[in-house]
């Protein structure tokens, strides 16, 4: 009886094995190499002086909400038709609400959908504490240009400007209408500037092919035991939910305390909250980690495959990395707490404020049902914070002609990297345009090793010169395949 019981396990171990083998053989089939773009040849010491000059007009919100100032965006505007003069001779201008342009640039098939290139023009603060060249100086030296926008997103804008212009001068013209979306006020949520854009290409009976806005970009060390850079396309935004949480207690002497204040209350809610976070969803980040497996060792190539078998390692493993843990479940993050008034007064009330970014698939109900499982005490009220909420956005398809040319472009410019799709944690105008496009893609052209990683909100924001040249071959490419009538890139076994 136990030698056939051993029989069994070990034809089970056998089975499995092969399995598993077979599955991983299956996932790491390498993506089929493709032949780089060929195009003129960029200026890249003009073009990280174009980025310098933008960089120097200082398009910051005057305001929480969002107000411009008018004189720094006159400056840029004024920059943009000296530099670019055949995008601003041949291409239709429109200014919405004030400060916000959208370029037309018209195609010689008015039966095809349009697509949009997106990027902004405003960015954050900052002071000159801790930058080793002031923010607004727009210096390029040592092979870099040095400022706030470089990463966000201005480079992006003058990426876009230099490709057109150059396409322009070469004769190129489109079959398909291209719009360039600039928005003016991204930083802010985007209400005056790329919403009311959407509102008016919705009203005019406008359906866009295809977006790309910022985004993932081509990232090296995207996790431990990861080799090599990963080219990574947002095909989604997570949602955004804010909730307060409140008691109310009983006031008085702190001589006499109750057994429990409003504070005590609120604090072991918020220890539950945080330890108890959204569960995690390995299995729709399935696109992603195929495509992060490819540029894995072995040992992670197994897993990824075989996520049926070792999918709790895996999960720990990943929830280490913080975007990574971000990336695969909706993120609780303690933000506020507030609370008395006096050392010797117990308070009448303690409230806290609580910020949850949803994962795709997660709803605000979602969330808001987790938490009140989880705390389990009527005494703590829940409230979502007007005007700090919104669903997940809709995930576009990472196939077909629209993403299928978006990634092979990115292949072409950037020398094969492994492409996936991924979610991006944070929110950009894109989400303006859901009602008039199903493909909206967020990626920014540039590699970004881990000392450029973190610096778009930061001190010392900079971009290589070199990697703003790449960036506009990228946007020249991808102009003229999306400017086709079919968005079709053959590859190739190199």
């Amino acid at each position: 009886m136990l030698i056939q019981v051993l029989q069994v396990i070990f034809a089970v171990l056998i089975i499995t094995t092969v399995y598993v083998v077979a599955r991983t053989v299956v996932f790491s089939w390498r993506q089929r190499a493709v032949e780089p773009a060929i195009g003129s040849s960029v200026d890249a010491a003009a073009v990280a002086a174009h980025l310098a000059a933008v960089v120097r007009c200082q398009t910051v919100p005057l305001d929480d909400a969002g107000t411009p100032d008018p004189e720094a965006f006159r400056q840029l505007h004024q920059i943009l038709e000296q530099t670019y003069p055949l995008v601003h001779e041949k291409l239709r201008r429109e200014v919405i609400s004030g400060y916000s342009l959208l370029y037309t640039w018209q195609g010689s098939r008015a039966d095809l959908d349009p697509v949009m290139l997106m990027a902004h023009q405003d960015v954050v603060s900052a002071d000159s504490t801790g930058w080793t060249v002031p923010p607004f100086e727009g210096k390029v030296a040592d092979g870099l240009v040095w400022g706030r926008g470089t990463l966000d997103i201005k480079n992006q804008l003058i990426g876009i400007m230099e490709a057109a212009e150059a396409l322009l001068q070469q004769g190129y013209r489109p079959e398909r209408t291209i719009l360039f979306g600039l928005g003016h006020d991204e930083e802010t949520g985007g209400v005056n500037g790329c919403r009311v854009m959407g509102q008016l290409l919705k009203e005019r009976g406008v359906h866009l092919a295809g977006i790309v806005d910022e985004g993932g970009g081509i990232s090296a060390g995207l996790a431990a035991g990861v080799r090599g850079p990963v080219a990574l396309i947002g095909v989604s935004e997570k949602g955004y939910l804010t909730v307060e949480l409140s008691v109310q207690g009983q006031p008085g002497h702190s001589s006499t305390p109750p057994p429990q204040t409003a504070i005590g209350i609120l604090a072991r809610a918020l220890a539950r909250v945080e330890s108890h976070p959204m569960p995690t969803h390995l299995r729709r980040l399935r696109p992603l980690y195929h495509g992060i497996g490819i540029a894995a060792p072995l040992y992670l190539q197994v897993a990824f495959a075989n996520v049926w078998l070792f999918g709790p390692l895996l999960k720990c493993w990943l929830e280490r990395n913080p975007e990574m843990n971000a990336s695969m479940r909706t993120t609780t993050a303690l933000t506020i707490v507030q609370g008395g008034i006096e050392d010797n007064t117990i308070p009448a009330e303690a409230r806290a404020i609580v910020n949850f970014r949803l994962l795709p698939g997660d709803t605000i109900a979602d969330v808001l049902w987790h938490v009140k499982k989880v705390i389990k005490d009527e005494r703590v009220h829940l409230k979502p914070v007007e005007g700090k909420f919104n669903e997940a956005l809709p995930i576009s398809p990472s196939q077909g002609p629209v993403y299928d040319s978006l990634k092979t472009v990115i292949r072409q410019v950037f020398d094969n990297p492994p492409v996936a799709p991924f979610v991006m944690l944070g929110g950009t105008d894109c989400q303006h345009f859901v009602p008039v496009c199903d493909d909206i893609y967020r990626f920014t052209a540039l590699v970004m090793d881990e000392s450029f990683r973190g610096l778009e909100h930061g001190i010392d924001e900079r971009i290589p010169v070199e990697g703003m040249a790449r960036m506009v071959t990228f946007y020249a490419r991808l102009m003229q395949v999306w400017g086709a009538r079919e968005m079709v890139i053959k590859e190739t076994n190199l």
